[in-house]
């Protein structure tokens, strides 16, 4: 009954206590009558003003946050003076001091924390002091050693009490809900499950999320009533901008144009006036939980409603509800970012893989054609090359299915192969495809890579000669491979007719495109006569 309910449990508290009070001096009566009928009095009075403080704490959670601060003071007056009123000519074991000290240093404790507690300790002692000497200096019968060792005494138990307040101020932690599924593809699910877990943590009737996406106009409102989820779209003119201070929660009250809010300060701050809520208003609710949150793409609020017993002890819960919304969302934006930044890497690398070597076959398999054409027209027999370019499609065919099989179930990045055979193969097929003169010059052999470079210098040199076949008309192509370190560089050559006059190099895209993805650096110039590509890309050899 009493879960997050410290104003109505103090309130309840402070009653009781004073109940007691009165039954205690009843039962033992003080020895000096005539003050009697003066603190059952005080005491009768203060009783009325606490059970009255009881029904405001039962029924307004604002004048229950309001009133706290006056009614803590009162308590401090009301109790020190029936203390020693009540306590004069008393006996030490009849003292209801202790009781009184813990129930004030408990009450600052659950509304102010460590601060609070040491506030309340320094005018506990300050007025026990004051009022104890004035009445050992009017002559009253006050036993010294007593009232010295119970100053001492309280003094140990505040200073325990500040401690203990401070270790317990920090937010307890909630078992927050965890969405299901892959991160990227789970945002409206994170969100389903959030209002679902704050009705039901809050006991709320209903829940509602207000959330914007980056520059889209509207705004995304999911509202969970118990039965359903609705989800409508509102538009800027709705909202505009109205979210409220970020990272605050609020307790809300419109018709009464009251709120309770956090803020960066150590305590809720008590806002009476008109405050803008366009959620609350498209919701039609009145009254609520609030709490304004930030993520990567914009603002978002979460509101809770129909809480049967809402007050102050709330709003750390859902700040935590707040706080954890602003984590998984932007999770789920990273990991969409994350996964449209693969998939357009992906196409990129595919589109590259499709022009290096299915393009720049297609292009070469129709200067064969027509080459076979003409020779067709002559009278030549085209039986030879007919063979050659069926080869080559099988062989083409072959490297495609190799790709595919690359994008199905990723490459294998820890095998090494021997680049020079490699490319010496490829080489002879290029020469052979393209009619031209290929050559590779490398003095390490064998010269081990991963499978996975072995396969981006195919595609580079696969593109370089094609280029110089068709672009420059050469007739021979030098390929140059090094290895020194951590580095592997190449140097193609042509000798064909290289860029015209003073007009500026131009860099292939795609073999630019594909260094770069590799890290590697990428020099072009004319050769007089051809053109020199000079390439140097990071790897690392088997040893």
């Amino acid at each position: 009954m009493f879960a997050r309910r410290t104003g109505k449990a103090l309130a309840t508290s402070r009653a009781a206590l004073v109940v007691v009070f009165i039954l205690a001096l009843w039962i033992t009566p003080a020895k000096s009558t005539g003050y009697l009928t003066t603190i059952y009095l005080f005491l009768s009075i203060y009783l009325v003003g606490s059970v009255l403080m009881a029904v405001v704490a039962w029924t307004s959670w604002w004048f229950e946050y309001r009133l706290a601060p006056l009614a803590h003071g009162i308590d401090i007056v009301a109790f020190i003076t029936a203390v020693y009123l009540s306590e004069i000519d008393a006996a030490d074991f009849n003292s209801p001091y202790p009781t009184v000290t813990a129930f004030l240093l408990a009450s600052a404790t659950l509304r102010w924390g460590w601060l609070g507690v040491a506030w309340t300790a320094i005018a506990l002692t300050v007025l026990s002091a004051t009022v104890g000497s004035s009445l050992y200096a009017l002559g009253f019968n006050l036993d010294v050693y007593l009232y010295a060792r119970r100053l001492m005494y309280f003094g140990v138990f505040a200073m325990t009490m500040v401690w203990l307040s401070a270790e317990q101020r920090t937010t307890r932690a909630l078992p927050m809900p965890k969405t299901p599924g892959t991160a990227g593809g789970r945002r409206n699910a994170v969100l389903i499950d959030m209002l679902a877990f704050a009705r039901a943590t809050l006991q709320g009737t209903g829940a509602a999320i207000a959330i914007t996406r980056g520059e889209e106009p509207w705004t995304e409102v999911l509202r969970d009533t118990g039965d359903a989820v609705i989800h409508d779209r509102l538009g800027p003119d709705v909202f505009d901008g109205a979210f409220g201070e970020p990272n605050c929660a609020a307790l809300i009250d419109i018709p009464r144009a009251r709120r309770i809010m956090t803020r960066t300060s150590t305590f809720p701050i008590a806002l009476p006036g008109p405050f803008a809520a366009p959620l609350a208003v498209h919701c039609n609710v009145d009254e609520g939980l609030l709490v304004t949150f930030e993520t990567a793409s914009g603002p978002g609020q979460l509101l809770v409603w129909g809480i049967a017993d809402m007050c102050v002890d709330d709003l750390p819960l859902v700040e935590a509800m707040g706080r954890h919304l602003s984590t998984e969302l932007d999770r789920e934006d990273m990991a969409e970012l994350a996964q449209a930044a693969s998939a357009a890497a992906l196409r990129d690398a595919l589109a590259r893989d499709l022009h290096d070597s299915v393009a720049q076959f297609l292009a070469g398999t129709q200067f064969r054609l027509e080459a076979i054409t003409r020779w067709i027209r002559e009278g030549l027999d085209p039986s030879g090359e007919v063979d050659a370019l069926k080869s080559a499609l099988r062989r083409e065919q072959g490297e495609l299915r190799g790709t595919i099989r690359r994008l199905r179930r990723g490459e294998e990045g820890d095998r090494h192969i021997d680049v020079a055979e490699e490319l010496e193969t490829l080489l002879g097929e290029l020469s052979q495809h393209w009619d031209i003169m290929v050559r590779l010059v490398c003095e390490v052999r064998p010269l081990p890579v991963s499978i996975s470079l072995a396969y981006e210098l195919r595609q580079v040199l696969r593109e370089a000669v094609a280029n110089a076949a068709r672009h420059g008309q050469c007739r021979e192509v030098v390929v140059t491979v090094e290895h020194a370190g951590t580095q592997i560089t190449l140097a193609i050559a042509d000798d064909g007719c290289g860029f015209p006059g003073l007009a500026p190099v131009s860099t292939p895209k795609s073999i630019s495109e594909r260094i770069g993805t590799l890290g590697g650096t990428l020099k072009i110039t004319n050769n007089g006569p051809g053109v020199l590509l000079e390439i140097a890309l990071p790897t690392r050899t088997a040893s």
